[in-house]
Order: structure tokens, then sequence, then C-alpha cells
């Protein structure tokens, strides 16, 4: 026998091998050799003889249930696990790979009680394996959209795991928290209310907070809930059963407690923050909705097809991104099918909200795909009405003899939903092709100034029963849902890349702002909520508190927000001294350029091109802020700072770095600039001189710092 009889036993008893399973350990010995040996069907065949002399075993039923798994065989090992549980209902490890059998043979929702008793029962002792459960549900979560359920879930997941698995979980939550497809109002941590009440309260209050401790948020739930038969008016209990139903994954629960919670809540703030969560659930599970639906056709000639859409004028032909290497199979041609034909202008200024077609659907077509044994195909996609039915009888017209929809399935298929009442914050029209973008941000911030002046404070809203902003802002008892129902706007502007001016829209609507959040140099801030972080009084932060807050500010990207943050900071020599200077001047050049503050955001890359690194890595410094500035300069192609800057990157980058060329050359080709490559001559490296004219600064070409000679970085 190779095993150490005073080992302990693999069981999981606690107890020796000499023990415990001695009896047994031989022959487990071989089976274990058979497995690692590539003999897993000889290893099973054993396991089966060993389980029917000792089926309450558990060494020989987890070892058969892990060999099942490993084969691929979750049902077979989930029925052998069921039986063992009923002889070892108390057995930490039988209890967690029963969950994860389950999860994998049944899927996530089967699963869900036996993982939940898996995260009490078995987190301890087999915290490892719990922890991948909670990873792998997360996924899930996150594939649902049920996003504070999925963070809540990677948080568990990060808690659990061993040291070396944590810094990729680690890693993970930041970029969930980053994630600005989210809404702001639900990233981060929330953390459960304090809850007053009687001392037998008190009891299943902390019952329920263990509960919750340890992922079992559905039983939190529950146990707070039924605290609120004895504590009805308690804006803490239904704040909590709130969040606990909301990381469970039941948002549509959630928002109705949340809700209760919002109208009970003293605190206004905090009545807010339950509204606005409540809200996004409502709006996430709502029903009311418009389907999003996709025609699917056969194409007979893809070659042929394209030459006839490319021709068509109400058809505008897309970039497609570079292909995926983990897609199989991508498009090969994807078109914007419009209202009337493009605009052909030569004067972009001359462009107006009213010239530009509207987009009536989306049109990709796929080569064949012989893999899948595929023919080619196309895919018309848009909003269930009108507009796609005229989209798909113009296709149908100009694809005559070179497509046929299929029949084999219902068509339009419905691949997705839009919540009724967001339809008043989308807009469809196409810009044409080389549109600057001075252009297209002026005519987005105009097509912003309609809806949050016109379109949204008339539109009804059902938080508002069925009233619009503007008819319930008269009314003081929608005063909670109204603010929320700002914050949630808010919270769109942000993800589609407009800055509201928030303060300003709450006054609008007769609503107050947020009351500054009282702190004093003891508070601590890494427990607050997104929303509670924004109700910072900055100015009033210690500077390790504020270089805390810029680091989480950096990573949510609030943009009002981390725009405040980063001024603030910089504006402190000992917070300046601790903090990233170039991702924090990167990021303000980036907000500026994405609110159209371009002169702003040129002073920035001044300021951050004077921060010369101490690693001696110069070059690579001022290379960096050259390409940001000409990022920054390409918006408006006829700026004037833009030669001196381009004679830079040809008379002295170039000879040093010749495979910069063809990147800086696709970033002009992309807004319509001429190489400077093929009309300016090359200085090269060697008839350069030093420059004589001092340290080059901000704001001067290369020409005025050292007359004809060539300014070089870091001199």
């Amino acid at each position: 026998m190779s095993l150490n009889p005073y080992d302990p036993c693999a069981c999981g008893s606690g107890k020796k091998l000499k023990f415990c399973c001695l009896n047994i350990a031989d022959e487990m010995d071989r089976i274990v050799r058979l497995s690692t040996g590539n003999q897993p069907h000889i290893a099973l065949q054993q396991l089966e003889i060993l389980a029917r002399k000792f089926p309450a075993n558990p060494w020989v039923g987890t070892t058969r249930a892990i060999i099942l798994l490993e084969q691929g065989e979750a049902s077979t090992a989930r029925d052998v696990l069921r039986a063992l549980v009923e002889h070892q209902p108390d057995h930490e490890f039988v209890i967690a790979l029963l969950a994860a059998a389950l999860f994998q043979a049944d899927g996530f929702d089967a699963a869900k009680k036996a993982i939940h008793r898996a995260f009490q029962k078995s987190a301890k002792k087999y915290s490892s394996m719990v922890s991948g459960i909670a990873a792998s549900m997360a996924m899930i979560l996150m594939n649902r959209q049920q996003v504070m359920a999925a963070r809540e879930h990677l948080g568990l997941a990060l808690r659990l795991a061993p040291e070396k698995q944590r810094q990729d979980l680690f890693v993970q939550l930041l970029e969930f928290d980053g994630e600005e497809g989210i809404p702001y109002p639900m990233r981060g941590t929330h953390l459960l209310p304090s809850i007053q009440g009687t001392e037998e309260q008190q009891k299943e209050i902390k019952k329920a907070q263990k509960y919750a401790a340890v992922g079992c948020w559905s039983t939190a739930a529950d146990l707070f809930l039924l605290l609120t038969r004895t504590l009805p008016e308690s804006a803490e209990l239904w704040h909590s059963a709130g969040l606990c139903r909301a990381w469970d994954g039941d948002e549509a629960t959630a928002a109705e407690a949340l809700h209760r919670a919002a109208q009970l809540y003293g605190d206004f703030a905090a009545a807010v923050e339950c509204e606005t969560l409540a809200q996004l659930f409502d709006r996430h599970t709502s029903k009311d909705v418009i389907d999003i639906c996709t025609y699917e056709g056969q194409v007979e000639s893809v070659g042929r097809l394209l030459t006839v859409l490319d021709a068509q004028p109400r058809l505008a032909r897309v970039t497609l991104p570079p292909a995926n290497p983990d897609q199989q199979h991508t498009p090969v041609a994807g078109y914007q099918i419009l209202d009337r034909p493009q605009w052909t202008g030569d004067d972009f200024t001359q462009l107006t909200l009213d010239s530009l077609p509207r987009l009536q659907s989306h049109l990709s077509v796929y080569d064949a795909n012989p893999d899948d044994n595929e023919p080619p195909t196309l895919f018309i996609s848009g909003d269930r009405g009108a507009a796609l039915e005229a989209a798909r009888s113009l296709i149908e017209t100009v694809s005559t003899g070179l497509m046929q929809w299929k029949t084999d399935k219902p068509q339009p298929e419905v691949t997705g939903g839009v919540p009724t009442e967001s339809m008043t914050l989308r807009w469809s029209w196409s810009l044409p092709k080389g549109t600057p973008i001075r252009v297209s941000r002026k005519l987005r911030d105009q097509q912003w100034q309609t809806i949050l002046n016109e379109t949204w404070p008339a539109a009804p809203l059902k938080v508002l029963g069925g009233r619009s902003p503007s008819d319930a802002a008269t009314d003081p008892k929608y005063k909670v849902a109204l603010t929320a129902a700002v914050f949630m706007l808010d919270a769109h502007c942000q993800q589609q890349g407009h800055e509201l001016n928030l303060d300003a829209t709450l006054t609008r609507f007769g609503l107050t702002p947020l009351a500054p959040l009282d702190v004093d140099e003891r508070t601590l801030l890494s427990g607050q909520s997104v929303m509670q972080m924004h109700r910072l009084p900055i100015e009033r932060l210690t500077d390790a508190q504020l270089n805390a807050v810029v680091n989480r500010a950096l990573l949510t990207r609030h943009d009002r927000f981390l725009y405040a943050v980063l001024k603030t900071a910089l504006a402190r020599p000992a917070c300046e001294a601790e903090l990233d200077l170039p991702r924090v001047h990167r990021a303000l050049v980036e907000l500026c350029s994405r609110h159209g503050r371009r002169e702003e955001g040129l002073q920035w890359i001044d300021v951050a091109r004077t921060k010369v690194p101490e690693d001696g890595k110069s070059f690579e410094h001022h290379w960096n802020w050259d390409i940001s500035e000409l990022t920054v300069r390409l918006e408006e192609p006829s700026d004037p700072g833009l030669q001196p800057l381009l004679d830079r990157f040809v008379n002295y980058y170039s000879p040093k770095v010749p495979q910069m060329r063809g990147y800086v050359e696709r970033m002009l080709e992309s807004v319509g600039v001429p190489s400077p490559w093929e009309s300016i001559n090359i200085v090269t490296a060697g008839n350069i001189s030093a420059p004589t004219g001092g340290v080059w600064t901000p704001g001067a070409s290369a020409a005025e710092t050292a007359g004809n000679k060539l300014w070089l970085p870091g001199q």
C-alpha cells in the first residue's frame, strides 16, 4: 500500500486512515492509479463494485463522481452523489461536489438550492471549490445582464479563492466596476444598511445578515421580509431585502422591495438611491418592450449580391471591425438601410438633423460556413414596425434572384427588446462618410438638447403614475420618484457619452440636489456606493482620502465627477506627488475631447509633456503625448497647429522609428488628411544638429524653438 496509514483519511471524516477506511485503502489506491494512468473506465468499473459493498462511503462515492465529471458524464455523477448525500447529508465535500455536478448536468437554476447549501456548509473547508462555483455563476448572471447579482457572486468568489487565484478574480472585479455599459448606480459595492430592532428581532436580523455574508441571498431576503411583518415601517429592512433579491438575480422582486424602502426612508438621499435602483430593475424586467427582430435569407452569390447592394443609394456600407479570432464566422459586409439616400453635399457645416436620413435597420452578409454546412446568408435586424418592413421590402426588391427568405422557421425572429420608455432616449440618423468629428459632435449635442429639453420632459413614465416629468414636478408625492428618474437619465447620458448638467436638470423640475455626505478625516470611504461617492465633499477630504477617491473615480469613470476629482487632486501638491500622473492627464485629455473642449484638452497635453519621467524614457514620453495631440488636432483638420506636429513626426520620429509611419498614416486617412510623407522633404537623423534655442516648450513649434534645427524630445 502506497498510502500512509497515518495521513488523514480521504473520506473526509477527519480521522487517520488507519482508524477509518483502511479496509478499502489498497483498492482505492489501485483505482486512483488506474484513473491517473488514463484508464478511467476500468477505474469506474472497480468503483461500481466497491460502491455496492460500501454505498455510504464518501471516499468511494466522491472518487467515482469526480471521474465521471472528468469524463463528461455529469448526469451520472449527479445521480451517484444524490444517492450518497442520503447517507452523508452533512458531508461538506459531498455537498460541494453535488452542487458542482447539478450545475453541470441541469444548469444554473436547477442547481441553485444545492449551490446555496454548498455556500453555507462547504465554503469554510472547501473554499477553493465553492469559489469556482461562485465565479461560474457570476459569468452566467453577467450573460443574463443581471449585473448586481453577477458582481456579488464575483465578490464572493474572490473572498473564498486561494491566493494564487485572487489576482485574476480581483482584475475581473475591477473590469466589472469599470464597465461603462453598466449604469453607474449598479456598479461598485452596495452594503446592507444597519437595522434597528428589539433584542429578539436583532437575533433574526443577524441571522439574515449571516446568510447574506455566505452568499445565501435568497434565504436572507426571505428572513428580512419575514421581519417586515413585525417591522412594516422599517425602510432598512425593505432595503436589505431588495439588495439580497438583486444579488440573488430576482430583479423584479428586488424592485418591489426597493420601491417600498424608498417610500419609507426619512433620509431623502437613501430613498432616492433605492428608488433609482428600483427603476433600473423595472426597466430591465419590463414586459412593455419594442421587439428587436431579425429576418434571415439564403444568398445565391455573395459577390453578385454585394455588387447590387453597393449600388443602392439607400444602403450605406459600414466599416467592419477587425476579424476576431475567437469568432468562427464573421460577416463579409455590413450596411445601414436608410429611409432615403445619404446626404451628398461637400460643405459638412450645412448638415442639419433634418437633412440626415434615418436608419431603418442593419444588414449583415455572411459567406458560406463549411464547418456547419451553412450556405451564404444575410440578416436584416431592427425594431419591429414599419421601418423594418420597409427595409425588408427594399432588400427583397433589389435582391430578386440573388436571395430567398428562409422558410424553415418563423420570420421575423425576435432576438431582443428595448423597453418602450427607453425609446424617447434613442435616435437613428446616419452620418455621411467623412463627417468631421466637430460636426458630428455638434449634431449629437443638438439631438441631446432636443431630448433633454423637449422629448424626455413630456414623455409619460410609469413610475410617475403615467405622468410626464414636467407634469409630475408640480406634485410633491412624486419628489423621490422624479429625482430618481433624473438620476436614471444621468446614467443613460453617461453611457452614451453625453455630460448632463445634473444639478441644473434637478432644479428645472423643482428638485433639490442630494446633500453632501458628512465626512471627517476618520471616515472610511471604501464601502460607499457609486452614488454615495458622488456626494462626497471633495474639497473637504484629506489628501489620503482624495487620492483613494481619485483611484476609484478613474475606475468607475463618471465623467462629471471624475473631472472634478482630478482637477482638485492636481491642485494639491501632496496629492499630485502620489498620483499616476500619465493616467490622470490622459483621463483629463479624454474627458475634454469627449465633451468638445479641445483647447482645454491641448492645454492638459502641454502640462503632461512637462512631467518627464525619471526613468529615462523621455522619448517614449514625448511620443505618447505627441500621438495624443495628433488625435485631438485631427478632430479639426484645418487646425493650424496640425502641420508643425506632422513635421515632427516626419522629420524626427520617422527616421528613428520607421514603422510608426503606417500607424500615423492610418490615423490621417481616417479623417481624410493626406500623408505628409508624400509632400514633405524628410530630414534624416544624420543631418540633424542638436537644438540651440533651449528646451522645447508646449505651444511652440520645432522651428520656433530651434531655428532651423529640429526639436529633440528630452533635450
